[in-house]
């Protein structure tokens, strides 16, 4: 099974919204932050950056629509998407948790995700 936060109404296409970790940079980036939540964000990525590997989306010739999906296995990967999917449901985004046995074509994959073109329908 393969898990994806993103950030939109259920009845929203899961194809056309944003993961977690670009919709709080978003909010970063508008000041939207208080000091603290700010500093929870920082050291989010920082465990992210540390602890999983960054698929080569650069230079890959993927389309632009082409995300990550965690392994169900990717225990604190997924806590710490949980700790963004807090901050932004505190700043009323609404964030939903997809999941899929096949969420699309595979393009890469590393012991704690995938990065797929996604499926139309999960």
């Amino acid at each position: 099974m393969f898990v994806r936060f993103v950030v939109g109404a259920d009845d929203e296409d899961h194809r056309l919204l944003n993961g977690l970790v670009s919709e709080a940079r978003f909010l970063r980036d508008r000041n939207e932050l208080p000091a603290a939540e700010e500093e929870l964000l920082e050291a989010t990525y920082a465990w992210l950056n540390t602890n999983l590997p960054c698929p080569p989306f650069a230079g890959s010739g993927w389309s632009k629509n082409a995300v990550a999906w965690f392994k169900d296995g990717a225990i604190e990967s997924i806590q710490q998407m949980r700790i963004l999917a807090a901050l932004l449901t505190q700043h009323e985004r609404p964030v939903r948790m997809l999941r899929s046995r096949n969420p699309g074509k595979v393009l890469y994959e590393d012991r704690f995700q995938v990065v797929v073109e996604e499926w139309k329908r999960l």
